[in-house]
């Protein structure tokens, strides 16, 4: 038994991990909101202090689409496409993909 194994079939040691993964997800979706914020802030305060050089370093591009603006959008972006391809995959597997138990007995 590898130790992969032994992580995953103890349930006390799965919910762990199952519990920091949340973490790491929560942490992604926080730093996708709060860096971005922290960034235009450092720009302002290098423009307020007379730094223009170091202050464009610190540019922020204009976005290509209105929606690119919303925080953590590539989060939500990416949630709601996992979703959607499970949704999708589980539908095409009962309507397409599934027969009957005897299908084959005919």
């Amino acid at each position: 038994m590898t130790v992969l194994e032994r992580q995953l079939e103890d349930p006390i040691r799965f919910s762990r991990i199952n519990r920091w993964f949340y973490i790491g997800l929560t942490v992604v979706a926080l730093a996708e909101i709060v860096l971005p914020l922290m960034w235009y802030l450092l720009k302002l305060v290098l423009e307020a202090l007379n730094l223009p050089a170091v202050a464009g370093m610190f540019d922020v591009h204009p976005p290509h689409f209105w929606f690119e603006w919303i925080p953590a959008w590539g989060s939500l972006y990416g949630l709601a496409s996992c979703v959607a391809i499970i949704v999708v995959s589980k539908f095409l597997g009962k309507v397409w993909l599934m027969r009957r138990e005897d299908y084959y007995d005919s």
